[in-house]
């Protein structure tokens, strides 16, 4: 699946299309893209654990990094998430950059996430 097309684009608080994105507006985009949609809980970004949700929105937690997963990382004491592109990288969605690839190995990754089929 080429997700190329998101790279750049800008952050928008509860974003869920092209025209601005949040950390989970990009998750969401890209499972709807892998047909393995997403239930949208307007998740408010406080309580740092993707794990209370991850069964209510179509995610499965798995013990193992493996590329085109979801990746659960706590960034600056709130909950941050992105997908993993390859074994290296990862997409997601920042307030000052927008969406970027970034070095995983630059985060501090607590859980690993799958769609659910």
């Amino acid at each position: 699946m080429d997700i190329s097309d998101l790279i750049g684009l800008p952050y928008k608080i509860h974003g869920r299309d092209e025209s601005g994105l949040d950390c989970f507006g990009l998750i969401w985009l890209i499972a709807k893209r892998n047909g393995t949609p997403l239930i949208d809980p307007v998740y408010k970004g406080f309580d740092p654990s993707l794990a209370k949700l991850a069964n209510y929105i179509g995610l499965k937690q798995t013990d193992k990094f493996e590329t085109n997963c979801v990746l659960e990382i706590i960034k600056d004491g709130r909950l941050h998430i992105g997908y993993s592109v390859d074994n290296d990288r990862m997409i997601h969605c920042t307030h000052n950059e927008g969406v970027i690839v970034d070095d995983i190995k630059n985060y501090n990754v607590k859980g690993y996430y799958i769609f659910k089929s």
